[in-house]
């Protein structure tokens, strides 16, 4: 039961999140980039499902020991993958793009700030 509470944690969240960005990276390369659009979007839909991972703190079989922090590591560490592996697959590179990454991971800095503040009122 103590291996289930350090596997299931916000690293194999943002691991799913990373294996998508994977399988839409090479879904868009192979096919004439017909998921542009959702590309374009991506800074958007990662830190709102990031959101998420503060569920964690309601789960009761969870370890609670540094999960405030293990979510802060892998939210940067693992934002910064998919939001790259995301956006190196958008077929015209440019200033927006480059744009979108940045927009994503202040959002996802945001994100993780609020969800923070709110867990330790909470908790």
């Amino acid at each position: 039961m103590k291996i289930i509470k350090i596997l299931i944690g916000p690293e194999l969240y943002w691991l799913v999140l990373y294996i998508l960005s994977i399988i839409l990276a090479w879904a868009n390369k192979k096919y004439s980039y017909v998921y542009d659009g959702i590309i374009e979007n991506v800074w958007f839909y990662v830190p709102l499902l990031s959101t998420m991972i503060f569920v964690l703190y309601w789960i009761p079989f969870v370890g609670k020991n540094w999960l405030l922090a293990r979510i802060w590591i892998s939210g940067i560490i693992m934002g910064h993958l998919v939001f790259e592996t995301t956006m190196k697959a958008y077929s015209s590179q440019g200033p927006g793009i480059g744009m979108g990454y940045l927009a994503g991971m202040l959002f996802l800095f945001f994100i993780l700030v609020v969800g923070s503040v709110v867990v330790k009122i909470v908790f």
